[in-house]
């Protein structure tokens, strides 16, 4: 009884050691029966003990067949007494429930028996983790080699672990020396290193000039760790970036020689009587070329004011000129000729059809004017409804065609020109508050020539070479220029010009409403030095007395018309039938 007690509590022993090996364990006879299991090989089988001990054959466990044929051999050859037999091997278990899975074996005999035990340890994920690894590191070892940049890998004593294929190449000498020397030729360490930030944890980003090509490289140094917090080697990317920088340098030089250019410019512009087709040295007109060229330097919206006749539509054409547009069109609309009703089509153009009348398509003048300049001249001109259809273009949300289906947003810079005082059109209420301050962005003030009298001589001795017949050079006295000189110019540089181009075709010096008409002591015109009809008489009269008027409201036609008591356009329809409008213009 003491043997049988002591024996069982051997087995007793022996079977708590089988049960907590860690490890699924099998005991098989050498006709391959399971005729024992624990715990753990009961979980990875699927199977119960009641249906492994004693009734399955481990080979109905093996999934593929290649592993059973190399299995089933190593099984007979181990007790054959053959020898290298493996007793550690890798295989793949199918479970009660058809799932495969990948297996790590270790087995042999258990001495004096035929019988054999079995450790298994299931590594599927091990296995999935280590495939993922592999091509993780497959498909980074392509991107590496594949890139075209620059890639090596140094420890803190300058020895490379690693280079990709571009780098390789370009890489000279043998494999020992250290990175500074190998890769950039250098016999000290490169004075733009980073080692010592990086090593420190930092990520270092810098650009450089390689010693060996000349060529300029933008550098991202990171460190590799070995462990938390222990840097052990520093990871170095360089991509080329010569063009760039070449571009870079290029561009500041080409900064550098604009600058010096526009210093100079505005210095000779101090000096200079004409800019473009403007005519004037006065310290009025060098500001008005300040403003142009600061104007032309931007996209921003530019209002002009002056008087009629100062030459607001010569220093749009100079602003759009100097600008980045001027490749584009410059179309300059009047917007006091331009009748109510039709503000709308003339503006944004129409489709054919889209009112009785309209035969055929018209574009705009937003659409004229597209990637280029539009002039607005008189712009005090428009009314309440036409600023808010104009502010919404202003805006970015452009406009309608008419008669059209699709929205069009038209790229134009507006330059805007008046003769009247916008702010006194404000607070009468004439002109909304908001389409005036997306207008009035860049102002510039043109000074009426009475204001610059010093330019007169320049701008008499433009005229008198513009108009002068061949062979007949126009000559001015000096009693004529100070006459000129002395002269209130209501009409401006206009009337100046005016006044020259008669002087040169009838040799005669006339200021219109003043000096051209003899008047008697009782302030009635005098008779004519020759007969004329009663018709060209009135004509005569009728053209003198609205120029008067005209030239008093410094040809201002809707102050004139108020002052006439008759309706605008009515104004207009007489001045075209008196051939006034050349000199309104």
């Amino acid at each position: 009884k003491e043997i049988e007690a002591a024996l069982h509590e051997s087995a007793e022993r022996y079977r708590s050691v089988f049960e907590n090996t860690g490890n699924a364990t099998i005991i098989f006879e050498s006709d391959t029966t399971i005729s024992l299991a624990n715990e753990r090989a009961v979980a990875l089988t699927g199977y119960s003990k009641e249906e492994l001990e004693g009734k399955i054959k481990w080979p109905v466990l093996i999934a593929k067949p290649e592993d059973l044929e190399r299995m089933m051999r190593y099984h007979v050859s181990r007790r054959r007494g053959i020898g290298n037999i493996p007793i550690e091997y890798e295989f793949t278990l199918k479970d009660k429930a058809g799932v495969c899975k990948e297996v790590f074996l270790r087995v042999d005999l258990i001495a004096g028996t035929e019988a054999s035990v079995a450790s298994m340890l299931d590594i599927t994920s091990l296995k999935s983790a280590r495939r993922k690894l592999l091509e993780s590191t497959s498909r980074l070892s392509g991107i590496l080699e594949a890139f075209e940049g620059y890639i090596y890998i140094c420890t803190a004593d300058r020895k490379l672990v690693f280079m990709n294929r571009k780098q390789k190449e370009a890489a000279a000498g043998e494999e020992d020396l250290p990175c500074h020397q190998r890769l950039y030729g250098l016999g000290e360490p490169c004075p733009w290193c980073d080692a010592e930030k990086v090593f420190q944890g930092q990520t270092v980003k810098y650009e450089f000039q390689h010693p060996t090509d000349g060529r300029w490289y933008y550098a991202v140094s990171s460190p590799v760790y070995a462990e938390e917090h222990f840097v052990s080697q520093k990871q170095t990317v360089l991509i080329d970036i010569h063009a760039r920088r070449m571009a870079e340098e290029a561009l500041k030089e080409r900064e550098t020689y604009l600058a010096k250019e526009n210093l100079r410019l505005r210095e000779n512009i101090r000096d200079r009587y004409k800019f473009g087709a403007i005519i004037g040295k006065s310290l009025g007109m060098q500001k008005v070329y300040e403003l142009i060229l600061r104007a032309a330097a931007t996209s921003a919206n530019v209002i002009l004011y002056g008087e009629s006749g100062t030459g607001k539509e010569l220093v749009a054409s100079a602003i759009h000129e100097m600008s980045d547009r001027a490749a584009g069109p410059l179309v300059p609309v009047n917007c006091a000729a331009i009748p109510v009703g039709l503000m709308e089509s003339e503006f944004f153009g129409y489709r054919k059809g889209a009112f009785t009348g309209a035969d055929k398509n018209k574009p705009g003048f937003f659409a004229q004017a597209d990637h280029g300049t539009l002039f607005l001249d008189e712009l005090g001109e428009i009314d309440e409804a036409m600023q808010v259809k104009l502010l919404r273009v202003l805006e970015g949300n452009g406009y309608m065609v008419l008669g059209g289906q699709q929205r069009v947003f038209p790229e134009v810079r507006i330059i805007a020109a008046t003769n009247r005082n916008l702010r006194s059109l404000l607070d009468s209420g004439r002109m909304r508050e908001d389409f005036f301050y997306r207008i009035h962005i860049i102002p510039i003030a043109i000074p009426p020539l009475r204001d610059r009298r010093e330019d007169i001589p320049l701008l008499v001795e433009h005229f008198l070479k513009k108009y002068e017949r061949p062979g007949s050079p126009a000559l001015l006295s000096g009693n004529d220029l100070e006459k000129l000189m002395r002269h209130t110019w209501p009409g401006n540089v206009r009337e100046l010009e005016n006044t020259i181009q008669r002087y040169v075709n009838l040799n005669v010096l006339e200021f219109p409403g003043r000096e051209d008409k003899p008047v008697d002591t009782a302030g009635k015109l005098a008779a004519p030095a020759a007969p004329v009809s009663l018709r060209e008489a009135t004509r005569n009269f009728e053209r003198e007395f609205l120029h008067r008027h005209l030239a008093a409201c410094r040809w201002n036609r809707t102050k004139a018309a108020s002052l006439l008591g008759i309706q605008r356009k009515t104004l207009y329809l007489k001045m075209r039938q008196l051939d006034l409008l050349d000199e309104g213009e």
